[in-house]
């Protein structure tokens, strides 16, 4: 991973190093990082109302972005 997701790196600005380290080692970091940032990037189209979707579509994205975040977390501290 040669550049890391923006919001990842303010989600856990402390790990970035960590980051790098992880995209380059694992692969499966990468593709979990490359999600989240998938489902934060859908989640502010929708809450800025640039795309426009149901309340309980929104509260299953936020819970998929909660999910990663957990994931993402237990793995930079692992």
């Amino acid at each position: 991973m040669t550049q890391l997701p923006h919001g990842l790196a303010d989600d856990f600005p402390e790990a970035v190093n960590r980051m790098l380290e992880l995209g380059t080692e694992e692969g499966d970091f990468v593709h979990l990082a490359e999600a989240y940032e998938a489902v934060t990037a859908e989640l502010q189209e929708i809450e800025c109302g640039i795309e426009p979707a149901c309340q309980a579509y929104l509260a299953q994205l936020r819970r998929q972005r909660d999910a990663l975040r957990e994931t993402l977390f237990a793995r930079l501290n692992a």
